[in-house]
């Protein structure tokens, strides 16, 4: 089961992909930039590589925002069906408007890394 995991800090990006490979995910995609992972989402829906089972996404990528992708995945069907993990330091006052997006989970990461783990971990089941 691939993840794609969109994160810019290197040591949230190191425990987002502990908790993916913990959660039984086998193949992991992790881009630092929306523009980066867009392109690897493009390239999926084109075949070149396999659709991610989950992305899991920051909101705060430093000079761009998560919510560059998640309007892309968003407007793209057979995007939409994959399952979307918020995994952000933005707090709760966005939450609101992921619902709106209909993503999988939002989560905020002062709230630790069970949440997390546990998202992924439904998910997981949900994909096998």
């Amino acid at each position: 089961m691939h993840v794609l995991i969109v994160e810019d800090q290197p040591n949230d990006l190191r425990i987002a992909v502990g908790a993916a490979q913990e959660s039984g995910f086998t193949e992991v995609e992790a881009r630092s930039s929306a523009a980066a992972a867009r392109e690897y989402l493009e390239k999926a829906l084109e075949g070149v590589h396999p659709l991610p089972a989950v992305i899991v996404l920051d909101l705060d990528l430093g000079y761009e925002s998560g919510f560059e992708l998640l309007r892309f995945w968003h407007s793209n069907a057979q995007l939409a069906k994959v399952p979307v993990v918020v995994w952000t330091i933005l707090g709760d006052h966005y939450r609101e408007i992921c619902q709106m997006f209909k993503v999988s989970a939002y989560i905020d990461k002062g709230n630790g890394l069970a949440e997390l783990r546990k998202a992924l971990g439904g998910l997981a089941r949900l994909a096998s």
